[in-house]
């Protein structure tokens, strides 16, 4: 069972006070597995998302793209602004943009042949044992080779 007042403590901040005769770390040690996991799932429950499944990257990536386009702006309209430092914003947002296409890109692929391979062992089945498995064989094959 989850101690509240230890809970409450690390949650508050109180557990990190200079007052706190421990660190954060030798106040948690003790706790049983069960109390640590809710602890996690209430970190969790604050952070965002890790998995990407769960983001929206065409909407990311349109956002990221009005975010850095409006720092360039910014940047480029302040005439006090050394232009090193214009051209390294530049360079960030051509750099931003690159890597989401890239991500997008992949992530696009990626499902597409996750979607593909289902179609395939769908239609697979279907065939007869010797040549399903001929197939496999070749496609196994496919693994090895270079890039």
């Amino acid at each position: 069972m989850l101690d509240r007042e230890k809970y409450d403590q690390v949650i508050s901040g109180d557990a990190f006070s200079s007052a706190a005769e421990s660190t954060i770390f030798e106040d948690i040690k003790d706790w049983d597995v069960e109390e640590l996991l809710e602890l996690r799932a209430s970190i969790d429950a604050l952070l965002p998302s890790t998995a990407l499944r769960d983001m929206d990257l065409e909407k990311e990536m349109v956002l990221q793209y009005h975010r850095v386009v409006a720092l360039q702006t910014r940047v480029l309209g302040d005439d006090r602004t050394p232009a090193n430092q214009l051209a390294q914003v530049s360079n960030a947002v051509a750099s931003t943009l690159q890597q989401l296409v890239t991500m997008q890109t992949k992530f696009h692929t990626s499902e597409r042949f996750k979607k593909l391979e289902s179609l395939m062992i769908h239609y697979m089945k279907k065939l007869p044992l010797d040549v399903a498995e001929a197939f496999i064989d070749e496609y196994e094959k496919l693994e090895e080779l270079p890039e």
